[in-house]
C-alpha cells in the first residue's frame, strides 16, 4: 500500500472513533440527567450504593 491509501485509512479510523466516543458521552450525559425520574445514583462509595444523591 502506499503513503496515501494508509492515510485515508488512518484518517476514516480516527473518525469512526470520535463518533463512537461522541455517541457513547451524549448516552451518558442522557442518563446522568439530573431532571430524570429516578436519577442515578452517583454516590457509590462502599456503604452508600442505595443513596440517591441530587446536588441541586
Amino acid at each position: 500500500m502506499d503513503k496515501t491509501t494508509i492515510t485515508i485509512i488512518a484518517i476514516l479510523v480516527l473518525l469512526v472513533i470520535g463518533f463512537v466516543f461522541k455517541k457513547l458521552i451524549a448516552h451518558e450525559d442522557k442518563k446522568n440527567d439530573p431532571n430524570l425520574a429516578e436519577p442515578r445514583d452517583s454516590n457509590t462509595l462502599p456503604g452508600n450504593q442505595g443513596v440517591k444523591n441530587r446536588s441541586e
